[in-house]
């Protein structure tokens, strides 16, 4: 969601995430190569990444879960330790969804 407005006017809006953070509330995080990123691991959808996030990934892992799963965190097909460290350092953050 964009923290300014955004014309419509046009057949395409496009969002370019490597110029200035313009979303709303500044929750992106910015990449050593300048890009700008969405926080990954709010499994549950609940606007909080926490421990109830752990929970479903460290399920998934345990079976070797692949696919286009929502515990699969970073997007890779499958469900293993790299999710887990992202939704792990993400709820150390305290990482929230800021809407409007």
């Amino acid at each position: 969601m964009s923290a300014i407005p955004v014309a419509f006017s046009l057949d395409q809006v496009v969002y370019g995430f490597t110029s200035d953070i313009s979303a709303f509330g500044n929750n992106l995080k910015q990449l050593a190569d300048g890009w700008w990123v969405i926080y990954g691991g709010d499994i549950n959808q609940d606007d909080i990444i926490d421990s109830g996030d752990m929970i479903p990934v460290d399920n998934q892992n345990r079976i070797f879960g692949t696919g286009y799963l929502p515990e699969d965190a970073n997007g890779d097909g499958l469900v293993d330790s790299g999710d887990m460290i992202m939704v792990d350092n993400n709820a150390s953050q305290f990482i929230i969804s800021i809407t409007p």
